[in-house]
């Protein structure tokens, strides 16, 4: 079986759409039955990003080098050039985020990752980027596809609610956790971490990542100070776009920037709670990665969230404030309430596997073929 991917999103360190890539690839080259070959297909054109490829000789790249938006307009209006000019022969095209190529015969996969734009695009900050790939990119990828991955049943729910998508055709299947890297973290490890950032314990914590309006920072940044106004938060992210939207009025809060993945996990299992009260989710990562270190959670009660957390989280209304701060405030102060939320979190997290989301993609690869 031959499976080419969109390997676009690997280009980028960080981000839940590369995280979502790599791990997958990675998983599926490990699959032995049947051994799969991948070809990991990177089109880009002013991207000046490391080609990543698994370990192994069991994916090959091939790129293409010209600009994507013309790439895409030409799929679209000209049904040409078809992926196979590129990868060879392949059984099937698995689209990552948005894009599908016109194909001469290979079978068409596409993950949706969320549908948060639709329903509001005043959580989005680039409005012109994300025009282009919700209400373009994404409906002309949609009428291509054999079938889609929905990463949650709430993305399932707004794929067919939005678009009428046949619901026969979508599948979730949720993503994972590394687990070798994503675990409690004893004080030998955590402490060299911690310094290297200018840290000691206690802190709260809050994966940001791209600081859109949808994330909620400002309003977890005063819940966090109305709580605890000495205990500092650790913000995770890019660095100077989070201290445009903070400014200096909400000390002590540390903006650590983007940061290795190897790093998050001692930084998660230092932490005395970690905050995700994003407006809107189509999974949410972070709080499986926060569980899986031990990291007791506070979440929004929106999206995909509740889904995820599975009742292992403490969920918040994430417009208001007070109750945000009061969970703070009743989290701190509760451990048997932090016990709690420690043990079912790393219970709930180990169901989440990038194994199992490797076999339930490689499961519908072969209903297609």
């Amino acid at each position: 079986m031959k499976i080419a991917l969109d390997g676009y999103q690997t280009l980028f360190p960080a981000g839940g759409i590369s995280r979502y890539t790599r791990s997958l690839i990675i998983a599926l080259t490990e699959m032995t039955d049947p051994p799969l070959e991948l070809v990991l297909f990177l089109n880009r054109f002013r991207e000046s990003g490391t080609i990543w490829k698994p370990e192994g000789d069991r994916c090959i790249v091939r790129q293409f080098f010209f600009p994507r938006c013309l790439t895409w307009r030409a799929w679209n209006q000209l049904k040409w050039p078809p992926i196979e000019l590129f990868c060879g022969n392949i059984d099937l095209f698995h689209g990552v985020h948005f894009v599908l190529p016109h194909a001469r015969r290979a079978r068409r996969v596409l993950t949706v990752h969320d549908l948060t734009f639709w329903r509001y695009p005043n959580y989005f900050l680039n409005r012109e980027m994300n025009e282009r790939g919700y209400r373009k990119e994404l409906p002309a990828a949609l009428t291509r596809a054999d079938a889609v991955i929905a990463v949650s049943h709430r993305t399932r729910e707004d794929l067919i609610e939005i678009f009428g998508f046949s619901e026969h055709r979508v599948r979730v299947i949720h993503e994972g956790v590394d687990h070798d890297v994503f675990r409690p973290l004893g004080r030998e490890h955590v402490r060299p971490i911690l310094e290297r950032y200018g840290l000691s314990t206690p802190y709260m914590i809050f994966l940001v990542g791209t600081p859109e309006p949808r994330k909620n920072l400002m309003r977890a940044v005063k819940a966090a100070r109305l709580a605890a106004p000495g205990l500092p938060l650790v913000l995770i992210g890019p660095s100077q776009r989070i201290k445009t939207l903070v400014g200096r009025h909400y000390a002590p809060i540390i903006i650590t920037g983007i940061v290795p993945e190897a790093h998050l996990p001692a930084l998660l299992s230092g932490a005395s709670l970690s905050l995700y009260p994003s407006l809107y989710e189509g999974f949410g990562l972070p709080v499986l990665e926060s569980m899986a270190c031990g990291a007791p959670v506070i979440a929004s009660n929106r999206g995909a969230l509740p889904e995820i957390a599975g009742g292992a989280a403490m969920l918040v209304d994430p417009e208001n404030t007070n109750e945000l701060a009061d969970a703070i405030s009743i989290l701190l102060t509760d451990e048997q309430l932090q016990s709690r939320l420690k043990s079912a979190g790393t219970q709930r997290a180990a169901e989440f596997t990038w194994k199992r989301t490797a076999a339930e993609t490689l499961s519908l690869y072969r209903e297609l073929l």
